[in-house]
């Protein structure tokens, strides 16, 4: 693909200065494979990063029927499940849309979102063998300030896709994104996200959005005033037409009546001309019920093309397959190479009754989105006299030379595949590992009625010990649950476990010596390098290196080094690096710190400490040691950093001995 035109996948990419923050996302179809691409965009963050932060950085929402997709699989991915899929507000969900923010390095108070508008599935089928579209829009913080209706418009299309997410999320079973509690940076990154998109609604005013979607009408029914909203009243001489899918082949051969329909529907609004020359691209290998009515599409003034792929783009003679949903009407004239008047649409629904003549319902329509917008005027075709400018051939599937003439020219191909099985939310959305002297507890977010079980890796139903399940094993990164459905029937999917770090689906964290905490606090607030888990989750072994942890450094004490000077040096670096950390970066350096800190409970420099009776820790309460914010327990910022000192002290075996030196 040409530079000039991202992938779907690089449309995650953060901008230079700024970092991810949190991500939401909807669609009929989404693999692992892109996800895990995407996320890597996002967060700059590896696969085994992510892993190893147990964070989660997007929320996912699929049709219902759509296999679950693991957050192993594709770390800082939550796949949410349907709530109900008897009272879900759609027959499928099909409205593909990404809404990413990201907040800048160095000031908190500057923030970027992102609106992705695809036409295409979140998958690597998408960006390998599909013919798609996107369309997307960035908006910073510094654009509010400068105002115009350039920037009411944005924030109008941000508001009103934040408004279709809120209410498809309200389908879906989202327990386990307030999992790592008020205090966690994940948590924090999405209230964030709903501030900044909060204060776009409020600028918006009563902006009208390019932004659509059908629940309370088709898009159908929508296209006319979004048309004149942002393109104006013209009447235009052109009109295309593309879709994925079209209606199935009917018993009569009679044409699909959706595109006569959106052609008749414009020219009655005045918005096409009554000669105006229309063409209706397809998928020659499958277009449904267009294959066999090619002659009775003809008869009604459309002429059927077979899509091409840019060439500018893909090359030649690439072979993908139209799945792009969209529209495109301008003036033609013969004296100018540029189309005039352009305004164009393209989004999730495809040119079914189900997809564009509907609204969204359980029983009828799905849910759909897209965008109306009115591009600049441009050329028609590629090398042109202004080869530097996007011509339409290259932005859409189109050309203008070859075309179906007979049945023979198409075939009908295969509809929509068929899926049964249902991903439904359980009775309990995670569980909590507590460690004990063998194996541990997994502590349920709520209650499990009977008939609800986690399973024992051998199949059978944990024991039971009060709320809890006994597990025998080490910790586990998931769990099967088992229940009974209100219809008597048995469903089972699997569940996060969270650590005693609030880690969702968490690597297991390899021991640290103190040159490992040190590295690994030096790098903040950038993740630290680790190495990439085996296939089962665990760390990698390294049989050369006994005695080491992950990161090769050595937990005895180097040749020539003394355990106290070792230990003052972290000291020293935490206190550090914490005294000039920024409030807004406070709460992820407690839970790096925290989690450093634990890795560190078994370094033989501890033991010298014990030994003399004295808490290594202990300066670090000293105000000096400290960021003026966070000086004392008065405030959230102090009680939170002191909290988690408690939690590192007893893990060190510490708490109670002896000061080091007079706290302030």
């Amino acid at each position: 693909m040409s530079d000039s035109f991202p992938s779907l996948a690089q449309h995650f990419e953060a901008p230079a200065d700024y970092r991810a923050g949190f991500a939401w996302l909807c669609g009929y179809s989404a693999d692992a494979a892109f996800l895990d691409d995407a996320l890597e965009r996002f967060t700059r963050l590896t696969s085994a990063q992510r892993a190893y932060e147990g964070r989660i950085w997007l929320a996912l929402m699929l049709d219902h029927r759509h296999p679950p997709i693991g957050f192993v699989d594709a770390p800082g991915v939550v796949h949410l499940p349907i709530q109900d899929p008897e009272i879900r507000g759609f027959r499928l969900l099909h409205a593909k849309v990404a809404l990413l923010g990201f907040r800048h390095d160095e000031d908190p108070e500057r923030w970027w979102l992102r609106l992705i508008v695809a036409t295409g599935n979140w998958t690597r089928q998408t960006l390998e063998q599909s013919l798609d579209l996107a369309w997307r829009i960035d908006l910073e913080s510094t654009d509010l300030a400068a105002g115009g209706p350039a920037v009411e418009l944005g924030c109008a299309d941000l508001a009103a896709a934040w408004n279709l997410l809120k209410w498809t999320g309200r389908h879906f079973d989202q327990r386990l994104l307030d999992a790592q509690g008020d205090g966690h940076p994940a948590r924090l990154a999405r209230r964030e996200l709903e501030h900044w998109l909060a204060q776009c609604e409020k600028t918006a005013g009563t902006r009208v959005p390019r932004f659509l979607d059908n629940r309370t009408s088709s898009l159908f029914d929508r296209l006319v005033g979004q048309v004149q909203a942002h393109a104006g009243g013209v009447r235009r001489n052109y009109l295309a037409m593309g879709s994925g899918f079209y209606e199935a082949p009917s018993a009569d051969g009679s044409p699909p009546v959706v595109p006569t329909a959106i052609r008749d529907g414009l020219s009655k609004a005045g918005l096409l001309t009554a000669s105006a020359e229309v063409d209706l691209f397809v998928n020659p290998l499958g277009c449904q019920g267009i294959a066999a009515a090619i002659a009775h599409v003809r008869e009604a003034g459309i002429t059927v093309r077979p899509a091409r792929a840019p060439v500018g783009l893909y090359g030649e003679n690439a072979a993908r397959s139209l799945h792009a949903k969209f529209l495109f009407s301008a003036n033609y004239r013969e004296a100018s190479e540029n189309c005039i008047s352009p305004w164009a649409y393209l989004g999730s629904g495809n040119l079914t009754n189900a997809g564009f003549m509907q609204r969204a319902s359980l029983a009828a329509g799905n849910l759909e989105a897209g965008v109306v917008f009115a591009p600049s005027a441009m050329p028609w075709q590629a090398g042109t006299s202004e080869p530097s400018r996007p011509a339409v051939d290259t932005l859409l599937p189109a050309q203008w030379t070859d075309e179906c003439k007979d049945a023979g020219d198409a075939a009908a191909g295969e509809g929509p595949p068929e899926r049964d099985e249902e991903y439904v939310a359980g009775p309990i959305a995670w569980v909590t590992w507590q460690a004990c002297d063998e194996g541990g507890v997994l502590i349920p977010n709520e209650p499990v009625a009977d008939g609800g079980d986690v399973v024992a890796p051998d199949g059978e139903p944990c024991t039971r010990k009060g709320e809890a399940f006994l597990w025998s094993d080490p910790r586990p990164r998931q769990v099967t649950l088992r229940w009974q459905s209100a219809d008597g029937g048995t469903r089972q999917g699997q569940i996060p476990v969270l650590d005693e770090l609030g880690r969702v689906w968490g690597t297991a964290l390899p021991a640290l010596g103190l040159e490992g905490a040190r590295a690994q606090l030096a790098s903040f607030p950038l993740a630290p390098d680790v190495e990439a888990e085996d296939e089962d989750g665990s760390p990698p072994d390294d049989d050369n290196n006994s005695g080491r942890n992950a990161r090769g450094v050595g937990d005895q004490p180097q040749v020539g080094t003394y355990p106290i000077r070792q230990m003052m040096a972290l000291i020293e670096d935490i206190a550090a690096r914490q005294a000039v950390t920024p409030a807004h970066d406070w709460i992820a350096w407690c839970a790096r710190l925290e989690q450093t800190l634990q890795q560190t409970a078994g370094a033989p420099e501890i033991q010298a400490f014990l030994a003399l009776g004295l808490n290594p820790l202990s300066p670090l309460r000293a105000r000096p040691f400290r960021p003026s914010f966070a000086e004392t327990a008065d405030e959230e910022p102090g009680r939170l950093y002191e909290a988690l000192l408690d939690r590192i002290e007893l893990a060190w075996g510490v708490k109670g001995l002896e000061s080091i030196g007079v706290e302030a």
